[in-house]
């Protein structure tokens, strides 16, 4: 008797758990991603091969409903070629239909910082690429993907 009984409660727990699952799914599939710009970038130490930043990031919630957001990664490319890749582990309640701002550490190699420099004089317009993924707390789990790209034009 005590078999079956441990048999029902096992099957039970995995139900729960299934359908916890897919609620989840089912919640980030409804999500419209936030778009993700880039404010201010400082520059902190350098070494021989490696150049390290602070990028503040503005993220934009479309959604009716708060997000709360355990970190973000994301790769900043100009002219197509990576400039630095970036990662942080910052809490933040992101509101519905509102805005949030989070600073994030990304490093960068001295070869790729010469790249940008050798090829900047000689173009017009710099492109730029922001991707990279917002990873969702509370019960959510997941990620939710982000691209924004654009042309920045020369100021002389």
């Amino acid at each position: 008797m005590s078999g079956r009984l441990t048999q029902r409660k096992t099957l039970s727990a995995a139900l729960l758990l299934l359908a916890g699952l897919l609620a989840a799914c089912t919640g980030l599939r409804n999500l419209e991603t936030p778009e993700v710009v880039v404010t201010a970038i400082r520059p902190l130490d350098a070494t021989l091969l490696e150049q390290r930043f602070e990028v503040d990031l503005r993220i934009y919630n479309p959604n009716n409903r708060d997000l709360a957001i355990d970190g973000v990664d994301f790769e900043l490319s100009i002219n197509d070629s990576r400039l630095a890749r970036g990662s942080g582990g910052r809490q933040l309640l992101l509101p519905r239909l509102g805005e949030a701002e989070t600073t994030v550490r990304v490093s960068t190699t001295v070869f790729d910082v010469a790249r940008q420099l050798m090829n900047a004089p000689q173009a017009e317009t710099l492109s730029y690429r922001l991707s990279g993924r917002i990873h969702l707390g509370s019960g959510l789990g997941g990620s939710l993907p982000f691209d924004k790209s654009g042309i920045i034009g020369k100021t002389l």
